[in-house]
């Protein structure tokens, strides 16, 4: 239960009360298991704001025409314009916190439980900061579609745990096809249009955990005999709440809401109360919500197919400072960072596995 401030009576002596023995302060367990944003960072830098990516087609080829071809020998034939795409460096954030080193003491027995307090503090800046980046990452990657590949598993009449099992050969079947599909030339699997082949090597996997645990436990060895395609089944995962189409129109949440979770970190009002929410977290109950920040939840998104060109992330700078107020006796910590939201480059893969 809650600590009610009051010390008990002592059992023999009434008119005087038991001491606290110890006071321990516990550091909040928040691993990062999910976090991968850290593999699709790119450096920004101080300098300037913005990165570009080109990407170019094939060319093409001709009849050769002999001697006749003397006749062209100035001709210029010069190549299609690249795409380009930037990646902006526009965003900043920052973490803000307040300790002292007197009258917060007065709340501690001894100086060690004091020190430990404010150190746990201090620490859970950095937390929160690689929170938010996981989170906001998280929640971008979940509801970017790009091609999407259905699995009709409906189709499927069976039950109980031949149900499962079909499911799961139906699924993998499916993304089997699909790798060996980019691995031939094809213009289907980039927004540009261009043609590319992948390397199954090269290609990534994000699970939903919901269907990765369904495939890993139920059907795996039958449909995948390529040791680099086992060896991916459990390189990158999310859980299914990350997984969603986004809202483009603004809303108002059910009074059960257990579907439409938040794109941004933001505060809602609930019965004039705050309540902040992460990236990936419910919008609180009965609560208006604005277009394009909120998703609704689509736990049937069985994976992407990607490539490790496929998301770009830009981190610019990240300084911490504090400052000490004299007539207070406080001390502010600031944690200041730039960087740009979550996108995806449009000549790189990107195939949502669906099951209907």
């Amino acid at each position: 239960m809650a600590y009610s401030g009051q010390l008990n009576s002592n059992e023999i002596f009434n008119g005087i009360y038991n001491m606290i023995i110890s006071q321990e302060v516990i550091s909040p367990a928040l691993a990062s298991n999910y976090a991968l944003v850290d593999k699709f960072k790119v450096d920004g830098g101080l300098y300037g704001d913005t990165k570009l990516f080109y990407d170019v087609d094939v060319l093409k080829s001709r009849p050769w025409m002999e001697d006749a071809e003397a006749a062209n020998l100035l001709a210029i034939n010069r190549p299609a314009s690249p795409e380009c795409q930037e990646i902006v460096m526009d965003q900043f954030r920052q973490i803000d916190i307040t300790v002292d080193q007197y009258l917060t003491k007065r709340a501690w027995a001894q100086e060690g439980a004091f020190t430990t307090f404010n150190s746990v503090i201090l620490t859970m800046v950095n937390k929160t900061k690689k929170l938010y980046e996981v989170t906001l990452f998280n929640s971008y990657v979940g509801t970017e579609d790009g091609k999407v590949v259905e699995v009709p598993v409906s189709e499927i009449t069976a039950t109980g745990e031949e149900k499962n099992r079909l499911e799961a050969q139906m699924i993998a079947q499916y993304v089997a096809d699909t790798i060996d599909e980019m691995k031939d030339y094809s213009r289907e699997y980039n927004d540009y249009g261009f043609m590319r082949a992948y390397d199954e090597g090269e290609l990534m996997f994000i699970w939903n955990t919901k269907y990765l645990n369904k495939l890993t436990y139920v059907d795996l060895p039958t449909i995948f005999h390529s040791e680099v395609l086992k060896n991916k089944f459990s390189e990158n995962k999310l859980p299914p709440r990350f997984f969603g189409t986004i809202n483009t129109s603004a809303g108002t949440t059910s009074s059960t809401n257990t579907t439409i979770r938040s794109l941004v970190e933001k505060d809602y009002t609930v019965s004039g109360a705050k309540v902040h929410v992460f990236p990936g977290d419910l919008v609180p109950k009965s609560t208006a919500y604005l277009a394009n920040e909120t998703y609704t939840v689509d736990e049937d998104v069985v994976c992407k197919i990607i490539t490790k060109d496929t998301y770009k992330i830009m981190s610019a700078f990240e300084t911490a400072t504090e400052f000490f107020n004299p007539r207070s006796l406080t001390t502010n910590h600031y944690l200041t960072w730039g960087y740009s939201n979550p996108d995806r480059l449009l000549g790189q893969p990107l195939v949502t596995v669906h099951a209907d």
